[in-house]
C-alpha cells in the first residue's frame, strides 16, 4: 500500500480514536446521572473521566483496530472490541483496588457491558464508511502488475475482490506471446518495456511482479526504477500457484523460512482459553439441561429395545481414536458403524428422527468435550472406515484432524450437514473445516454455537 495510504489509515485509526474516547466519557457521564456516583466521594467525577481516559488510552494502543485489514468480519471487530474493554475494566478496577478506592460492581458491569456494545457499533459503522472512502476513484492505489500467467491471475482477481483496500489495476504487462496468457487478452496493456516508460510518468502507486520462477529477473530494472520514483515494489513468490491459501513468514535460528499452514490453536492462550470454554459451558449444559437429558433417556427406551446411548469409534486431533456418545436414534442393527444414515432410513426409529432432526441426538457428547476428546465447536469427528476411506481421495482430508472434533462445526452450520454420499459434498466439508481450524477465533466460535442454536429451532433440511 503507498505512502497516502498509510498516512489515511493513521488518519482514521486517530479518528476513530478520539470519537472512541468522547464515547466513553459521554457515556460515564450519563450513567452517573442516572444512576448516581456510586465511586468513593474522595474521587471526583472530573478524577474518574481522567482515569477512565487514561486507562482506555492504553488499552487502544495494545488492541487498536484493522481497518487495514483487506477481510474484518464481524468476529474480528468483536473480538478487537472485547479484548480493549476487558484491559480497560481491568486497568480500570486493579487501580482502585491498589488506591482502596471503593466503587459499586454493579454500575461498572453496566459501565463496561453498555461500552462495549457502543464500540462495537460504532467500529462497524466506521469499518463501512471507511470501505466506502478507500473504494473512491481518488483514493485508490494504482497498480501495475508485471506477468500475465497463473500467479498474476489469482493476483489480478484477489485485488479486484479486494474492496476495502482500494486498488485500481492500470493494467498488465508481460512480454510472452498472447497465446500463453492466463488471464483476460484486454487486461495486457503492453510488454515489460512499456510498463518501464508507465512507472517514469508518476501515474503509478505500486508495481506486483507476478513472474514467474526463471522469468522474475527481468522485473529487477523494472522495481529499481520504480524506486527511484518513489513507486512501491511488491514480488509475488511463484509458489503460490501451488498454495492456495495465506502462509505466514517465520524465523528458525535467524534463518525466514514460510510457514506452511498457520493454526491460531498453536496458541498456548488460545488452546487454553478454548479448553476452560469448553469445560465451563458443558458443566452448565449438563447441569441446566440435566431434566431433559432424562426425558430423551426415557423417550429412547421406549422407542424400541436396546441401550439407551449409541456409542461408536470416530477419528479425533492428530487421529486418534475415542468413542462418541450419542442418544440412540435407530434400531440396534450390525451396519451402524459402517453405513451412514440416508434419507427415510428404516433403521431410524420415530423418537430417533426427531432426535437427529433437533440435533439433540449430540447431546451425550457434552460428556466427550468434558473428556477432553472433543470441542463444543469444531470438525465434526467421522467413523472410523470414513477416515480410512476419504484420507485416500481427498488432499486435506486429514488435516481436519488438527483440532479438536466439535460436537457443531463451521461446516454444519454452512450448508455441509448430514450424508455424504457425494465425494463432491464431503470435499465441501473438509475445505470448510480447514478454513475453521486455519481462522479460528472465539467469537467465531460463539457465532457457530448461535448459527447451531438457531437451525436447530428452524429445522434443517439435511438433518436426517
Amino acid at each position: 500500500m503507498n505512502m497516502f495510504v498509510n498516512y489515511e489509515n493513521i488518519f482514521f485509526k486517530g479518528v476513530v480514536f478520539i470519537a472512541e474516547m468522547l464515547l466513553l466519557n459521554l457515556l460515564l457521564a450519563v450513567l452517573l446521572h442516572f444512576f448516581g456516583y456510586n465511586v468513593d466521594p474522595y474521587l471526583s467525577r472530573d478524577m474518574l473521566h481522567a482515569l477512565a481516559t487514561l486507562a482506555y488510552a492504553v488499552s487502544f494502543s495494545q488492541h487498536g483496530t484493522i481497518f487495514d485489514k483487506p477481510t474484518a468480519v464481524i468476529e474480528g471487530i468483536m473480538s478487537k472490541v472485547f479484548r480493549t474493554i476487558f484491559l480497560f475494566s481491568l486497568i480500570l478496577i486493579v487501580a482502585f483496588i491498589l488506591a482502596d478506592i471503593k466503587f459499586s460492581v454493579r454500575f461498572f458491569a453496566l459501565f463496561f457491558t453498555t461500552l462495549f456494545g457502543v464500540v462495537f457499533l460504532w467500529r462497524f459503522i466506521a469499518r463501512n464508511v471507511y470501505r466506502y472512502w478507500r473504494h473512491l476513484p481518488r483514493n485508490c492505489s494504482k497498480v501495475i502488475i508485471l506477468g500475465a500467467g497463473h500467479v498474476a491471475s489469482q493476483v489480478y482477481e484477489e485485488l479486484r475482490k479486494s474492496r476495502i483496500q482500494g486498488y485500481d489495476v492500470l493494467g498488465i504487462y508481460d512480454d510472452r506471446d498472447p497465446s500463453d496468457y492466463k488471464v483476460d487478452a484486454d487486461l495486457v496493456k503492453g510488454t515489460l518495456a512499456d510498463a518501464l516508460e508507465l512507472i517514469k510518468t508518476g501515474d503509478v502507486d505500486e508495481v506486483i511482479s507476478a513472474l514467474p520462477a526463471g522469468d522474475d529477473r527481468n522485473s529487477f530494472k523494472i522495481m529499481r526504477e520504480a524506486e527511484r520514483c518513489f513507486v512501491k515494489s511488491l514480488i509475488v513468490p511463484d509458489f503460490q500457484r501451488y498454495i492456495k491459501k495465506g502462509v505466514s513468514l517465520v524465523n528458525v535460528a535467524n534463518i525466514p523460512m514460510i510457514l506452511f499452514r498457520d493454526e491460531p490453536l498453536e496458541e498456548p492462550w488460545n488452546r487454553t482459553g478454548k479448553r476452560l470454554f469448553d469445560i465451563i459451558f458443558s458443566l452448565l449444559v449438563l447441569l441446566l439441561l440435566s431434566p431433559l437429558y432424562v426425558i430423551l433417556a426415557i423417550a429412547v427406551k421406549l422407542s424400541s429395545p436396546g441401550p439407551v446411548f449409541f456409542k461408536q469409534k470416530r477419528t479425533g486431533k492428530n487421529g486418534k481414536e475415542f468413542y462418541c456418545l450419542k442418544f440412540r436414534t435407530m434400531k440396534v442393527n450390525d451396519e451402524a458403524d459402517r453405513l451412514q444414515a440416508t434419507k427415510g432410513d428404516s433403521r431410524i426409529t420415530k423418537v430417533g428422527a426427531v432426535l437427529r432432526k433437533t440435533n439433540l441426538d449430540e447431546m451425550p457428547q457434552f460428556v466427550n468435550v468434558l473428556l477432553g476428546d472433543m470441542s463444543v465447536v469444531g470438525p465434526r469427528p467421522h467413523m472410523v472406515s470414513q477416515t480410512e476411506q476419504y484420507s485416500k481421495l481427498i488432499d486435506e482430508y486429514m488435516v481436519r484432524h488438527l483440532a479438536k472434533p466439535g460436537i457443531t462445526g463451521w461446516a454444519q452450520v454452512t450448508g455441509f450437514r448430514g450424508e455424504t454420499s457425494d465425494i463432491s459434498q464431503m470435499i465441501g466439508r473438509v475445505k470448510q473445516d480447514v478454513w475453521y481450524i486455519e481462522n479460528w477465533s472465539f467469537w467465531l466460535d460463539v457465532r457457530i454455537i448461535f448459527q447451531t442454536v438457531f437451525n436447530m429451532i428452524k429445522g434443517d433440511k439435511a438433518a436426517y
